[in-house]
């Protein structure tokens, strides 16, 4: 063959060979997502890239370290320095407290609940856990046992393997589930079930029943101790999602361990020379300590191998909005693990277990959390447009929360939010009906409820569970507006009414006639009053141009009764009108009168009355009298009246007493 022809077979073959090789990528649409989610939205650098100062250190290991002891030291966290416990307490006492407790939790979940093999569980059925959680050991000093699980496993409601469902049909489910419990971590050990197969535990996060063939008791406090209360560059965390180590017939102890994110195990730098593990030498390998339990359930530690290529880190994580994204992206795709079963975590776990991965302690559940001494902001019936301001400026790593679920927020693509949660259920953006997802995801926050409402709208608390209230520490957190305790105030009171279901509350929009009238007529009371009083006795709307279904006509009829307002003609109320900053005040100042409210008299000008008594303040008159009040600005009159009226009311129970 000529040479020029075998250099362009050779070529060509390079070629092919070239392209066998390389990686296939996968097809758009391969992988499923949700509506807006792109492929590049599961990389962490995509949303860190997008935040100013994603590589900036928010704490360093000695702040968190300052942080944890002060989240122990917050009431309603239910976080626990384990180091400071004491030694010893009361067995019988304890015993009584423990017998309490779960017939609490038994005559909650009694009724409603099935068994493992589908039929509705009786008392019987929780009687024989109930019994279960009495040591037969009691005493009244007894010495608390230090243990280290040796496996990732969980803490239960009840001592006993029998689940809690609330679906014969979910197996998946399972009330019994409390907290996952992480490979090393250490617990108090307090009572052990009367069948002895269980221990009553606490953890740093919370207490509850764990098996105990899942735990090592160590010896003494200091053997406890030196198995996990080591310093950040002793310790190789896990930050992957899962890893394992190797299988082996030579090391059967510390074969084939999960570890999940969040664990930290001591790491072993001064091996002897050649010295193996098991049957291996440590080449490309981390060294470390594995938990293993005896026969006699004591407390031993072995060295085991991790890979060099595991997804692990030499001490905790430098704490950056960089990181906390690329940890929280590492379970896309896991299943929804109620109370940390199934290997995986829900959703307040997930936010814990995030954060744990750079040294952080913080509380199990999303209230707890919510609890610490940390940046939060209130959002109980804030308006969706202040939702949309404070996102605009929220962190990466925020939590967010509203009733029933937890997620971390990633950021804001084309106008819409998204964030990376575990998922139990969404109204499915293709069906409208209930969609079980029970699955690790992003999506944007215009996903729905069941209640028909975006997520964006029933929002109610968010928080940066790193941005630490330490002296000297300051944060980029986004303020409340001006007019957000009027607004949440009226919307808490039902004084004033979104305009939607997703709480757009109008702002910037100029208040109305009828809005006014309304919010006079909630002030009052006599909405409240005609309704324990069970009468429908409400006085006719004399103006044809209120619809006989306007919400606001019964107000309308009463405040034009009561002289608060009148119409603009005799037949005419205007109720889409808009209402003067005079109009507005003089209507509030007319209602004070006519409640007898301290200070408001005739002869008076309304303003000057209202500026006196504190609905109005000099830094609120930014128009002319005559101009328009905005919806917002009247909702912050009518809450400082509102509130006044409260505090008068409290002042005059007071005397009275």
């Amino acid at each position: 063959m000529p040479r020029k022809k075998r250099r362009i077979l050779c070529a060509a073959l390079a070629a092919a060979l070239v392209t066998a090789l390389a990686p296939v990528a996968l097809a758009d649409g391969a992988v499923t997502l949700m509506p807006g989610v792109t492929p590049e939205m599961s990389d962490g650098d995509f949303w860190a890239d997008r935040q100013y100062g994603a590589d900036q250190i928010i704490l360093t290991p000695e702040e968190i370290e300052a942080f944890n002891l002060d989240s122990a030291a917050q009431e309603g966290t239910m976080v626990m320095d384990l180091r400071t416990a004491d030694d010893t307490y009361d067995g019988k006492a304890y015993n009584e407290n423990l017998e309490k407790s779960a017939t609490s939790d038994a005559e909650y979940y009694f009724g409603w609940t099935y068994t493992g093999d589908g039929q509705q569980a009786d008392w019987d059925y929780f009687q024989a856990m109930i019994d279960n959680c009495l040591d037969p050991d009691e005493s009244e000093e007894k010495p608390v046992r230090y243990g280290i699980a040796v496996k990732r496993t969980l803490l239960r409601v009840f001592p006993g393997p029998g689940p809690i469902q609330d679906d014969p049909n979910d197996l998946d489910f399972d009330y019994q589930a409390l907290s996952s419990i992480r490979v090393n971590e250490p617990m108090l050990i307090y009572n052990t079930s009367a069948d002895g197969k269980y221990y009553q535990a606490r953890i740093s996060s919370c207490s509850g029943w764990v098996p105990a063939q899942d735990v090592a008791l160590c010896e003494d406090k200091e053997e406890w101790l030196s198995a996990w209360d080591l310093p950040s560059e002793k310790l190789l965390v896990v930050y992957g999602n899962k890893i394992y180590t190797d299988a082996s017939n030579s090391a059967p102890d510390t074969a084939v361990r999960m570890l999940s994110q969040g664990t930290a195990l001591e790491l072993v730098t001064d091996l002897e020379p050649d010295q193996l593990i098991g049957n291996r030498s440590p080449y490309h390998n981390y060294v470390v300590y594995l938990p293993v339990r005896r026969a006699d359930g004591s407390y031993e530690k072995q060295l085991a191998l991790i890979p060099e290529t595991a997804k692990v880190s030499i001490g905790y994580l430098p704490l950056t909005m960089r990181n906390i994204a690329m940890v929280a992206l590492e379970s896309l795709g896991d299943a929804y693990g109620w109370g940390g079963m199934l290997d995986t975590e829900d959703c307040s776990g997930m936010i814990r277990t995030v954060y744990k991965c750079f040294g952080l302690d913080i509380g199990r559940n999303g209230n707890w959390q919510y609890n610490m001494n940390i940046e939060k902001i209130d959002m109980t019936h804030m308006s969706l447009e202040e939702k949309k301001l404070i996102l605009d400026q929220m962190p990466l790593g925020s939590a967010l929360c509203f009733d029933g679920h937890e997620m971390m927020y990633l950021g804001k693509v084309d106008g819409e939010y998204y964030v990376v949660s575990t998922v139990s259920s969404i109204v499915s953006p293709s069906t409208g009906e209930i969609l079980r997802t029970r699955d690790v995801m992003i999506n944007d926050m215009q996903v729905k409820r069941g209640s028909g409402k975006t997520w964006l709208g029933a929002l109610n608390m968010a928080f940066m569970p790193c941005y630490a209230k330490l002296e000297g520490k300051t944060y980029n957190f986004p303020a409340l507006q001006w007019y957000h305790d009027g607004v949440a105030w009226c919307l808490g009171e039902g004084v004033m009414q979104p305009l939607d279901i997703d709480d757009t509350f109008g702002i910037g929009q100029f208040a109305t006639r009828a809005d006014l009238a309304y919010g006079l007529w909630k002030l009052a009371g006599v909405a409240e009053e005609a309704e324990e009083a069970d009468t429908e006795d409400t006085p006719e709307c004399p103006f044809t141009d209120v619809s006989e279904d306007a919400p606001e006509r019964t107000a309308i009829a009463w405040v034009t009764e009561q002289g608060l307002m009148t119409g603009v003609s005799a037949t005419q109320f205007g109720p889409d009108w808009t209402v003067s900053q005079n109009e507005a005040l003089t209507a509030i100042w007319n209602l004070a009168k006519s409640q007898d409210w301290s200070g408001a008299e005739d002869g008076q000008l309304p303003y000057y009355w209202a500026l006196e008594a504190g609905v109005v303040s000099q830094a609120d008159w930014a128009l002319p009298i005559g101009e328009p009040v905005s919806r917002e600005g009247m909702a912050v009159w009518l809450a400082r009246y509102g509130q006044l009226c409260q505090a008068e009311d409290v002042n005059d129970a007071e005397n009275a007493a």
